[in-house]
């Protein structure tokens, strides 16, 4: 399709400054994880964000028929086993029952020829800032904080002009037309069911040549189911009486005005857009949560094979943010696991 943007390593080259940036808050993220088990009250370490585990359930896609060969080249299969997370977006696990309904939909296809590949969506698929620096500033302080002020509360007020100053700057930097009409209609449907919202990359990811973002949208599934109650009991109960459904979405780069790659303040908008599958979700299809190793599952994008890695400035800090998470993580839970 001559008509798509072709992918450059240049959508994630870094600055020297950025690298510097983002070594401080790979420290960061270690500290935290090895703290996020006293931080979260619980007994084991946890993600450094999307910490909080509502169901993880086994499903399968279904390829859809007569898509372009740029796709089925990649996509080759019928049908894709998966793994799907369903998850809260927050870094702290809140046992009280106040939680942001910022939600997570992570979908790992098992079968990816010799080896996995992973997508996390969420409801809320913007970014507050298009600077590595002024995020990773953030991010660290936000970081050190929560540990600092699980060590010695006292102590910890000694960071947070640090933190304030910094969250000052990503509050100054967020503001965006696309930002603002997310952020008014996030606010609208905040009580709204979980599986009642589309669910969409924050990033673009490469399809062989090219580059794509992937969406999940629900099949008629009502906004008002489970209103009042708790997430996690609203999902459990829907997945464990009946069957669902919901359609895979591809969205192409086409040309990076309307489609950006490094600005992800800013919705994709006049992409060229093809339904891949539709996702079926067995009912009662549940992977035991509390089992470390569902727990423990990694759902890194970066592991993908190199034709669906993801692109841009921002992944390649998170690339490293996973990388330092996963490993700290899983040799903390490993030292926990019994033999």
């Amino acid at each position: 399709m001559n008509s798509l943007q072709k992918f450059s390593p240049e959508f994630n080259q870094l600055s020297a400054q950025e690298n510097a940036d983002l070594d401080k808050a790979l420290l960061s993220v270690q500290k935290f994880i090895e703290s996020s088990a006293a931080i979260s009250d619980v007994n084991y370490a946890t993600r450094d964000a999307h910490s909080k585990t509502y169901a993880t359930v086994k499903a399968k896609l279904e390829i859809s028929e007569n898509l372009p060969d740029f796709i089925t080249k990649i996509f080759n299969q019928k049908e894709y086993e998966l793994l799907l997370r369903f998850s809260n977006a927050n870094l702290v696990i809140n046992k009280k029952g106040r939680e942001i309904p910022v939600y997570g939909f992570s979908v790992k296809f098992k079968n990816f020829g010799q080896k996995e590949a992973n997508f996390p969506l969420v409801n809320f698929p913007l970014f507050p800032t298009n600077s590595p620096s002024v995020f990773l500033k953030f991010f660290t302080s936000v970081n050190t904080f929560l540990v600092t002020k699980q060590d010695n509360f006292l102590v910890s007020a000694l960071d947070l002009p640090h933190l304030l100053t910094n969250g000052f700057s990503l509050a100054i930097d967020m503001f965006s037309a696309d930002l603002a009409k997310r952020t008014f209609h996030f606010l609208k449907h905040s009580k709204d069911f979980f599986f009642s919202f589309k669910y969409s990359g924050i990033v673009c990811y490469r399809l062989g040549d090219y580059m794509m973002k992937l969406s999940v949208e629900p099949q008629n599934i009502s906004s008002k189911i489970g209103r009042g109650e708790p997430q996690k009991d609203s999902i459990n109960w829907f997945l464990a009486s009946r069957e669902s459904s919901f359609n895979l979405m591809i969205e192409m780069c086409e040309n990076l005005e309307n489609q950006p790659i490094n600005n992800l303040k800013k919705d994709w908008k006049k992409a060229p857009k093809f339904c891949l599958g539709k996702i079926k979700i067995p009912k009662a299809a549940f992977l035991n949560s509390d089992d470390p190793a569902v727990e423990n599952l990694n759902f890194n994008p970066f592991e993908n094979p190199e034709i669906l890695q993801p692109v841009g400035k921002i992944q390649q800090l998170r690339k490293k943010v996973y990388e330092a998470s996963i490993h700290t993580r899983n040799e903390l839970n490993r030292k926990k696991m019994p033999e």
